[in-house]
């Protein structure tokens, strides 16, 4: 089975390397992919930090493309979050074999419908109307929304003990890319840190748990397939974390 906590990031991560960020950005806005076109600074003035730090800058500038649009939209963004995270964690619980990772799932129904009552709780505190339908705006949340609904059409037709390793692997990386999403979304709209503030923790805490459990899996050979090497099945550890 093939790790697929780096499937997103492997292809945006390409398509930063084949296109740069300026041709990204103008893909995104207009689908018709573009030269990228560094601003030269004024005589006698220095190089701008994205010249002197393009890899952190094409970071910086891919995660913004993740975040949808407007407080509004984003608010629903994180809905929509939250609505496939309580979905999943139910079909963990139909599927998984293992108590730890049933264990899991259901925490992770539990904390996801808290914390989305708190969302629209604040929302409707605000006075922020959330869209009904939240559709992509860029190239990059297509892909993304589009390798969401392929793991979760995986993952239907998956049965233990294959279901735990993909299921637990996905969660890595699903939140890896929530919780640049939500800590992103901080900057560009400060008006709802009182909400983000107390996400991040939960979000962060749910990573490690998953990448401990998947750590801890052990995968069992299907009929007529040979057991996996353990080294094949390594997700990467948390930022900053040493092997």
């Amino acid at each position: 089975m093939r790790r697929s906590w780096g499937r997103r990031w492997a292809m945006l991560g390409a398509m930063v390397v084949t296109m740069g960020v300026g041709g990204l950005l103008a893909h995104a806005q207009t689908g018709v992919p573009a030269q990228p076109q560094w601003p030269q600074p004024p005589m006698g003035q220095k190089q701008p930090e994205y010249r002197k730090h393009p890899q952190a800058y094409q970071a910086e500038q891919m995660g913004r493309l993740m975040v949808a649009d407007g407080a509004p939209a984003f608010l629903a963004q994180l809905h929509s979050i939250n609505e496939t995270e309580i979905a999943l964690g139910e079909l963990t619980l139909q599927k998984s074999s293992t108590p730890t990772v049933k264990q899991y799932g259901e925490h992770m129904v539990r904390d996801h419908k808290k914390a989305d009552q708190q969302l629209l709780d604040f929302a409707k505190q605000r006075g922020i109307q959330l869209p009904a339908r939240l559709q992509p705006t860029n190239a990059v949340q297509v892909r993304l929304k589009d390798a969401n609904e392929a793991t979760k059409a995986k993952l239907s037709v998956l049965d233990a003990p294959l279901y735990d390793q993909e299921y637990l692997a996905s969660q890595v990386s699903a939140h890896d890319e929530v919780i640049q999403i939500v800590t992103i979304g901080r900057q560009l709209y400060p008006d709802l840190a009182p909400l983000l503030d107390g996400l991040l923790p939960t979000l962060r805490e749910h990573r490690t748990q998953a990448y401990q459990l998947l750590g801890q899996s052990q995968p069992q050979a299907q009929v007529g397939q040979q057991p996996e090497q353990p080294q094949q099945r390594q997700a990467r550890p948390p930022a900053g974390e040493r092997r």
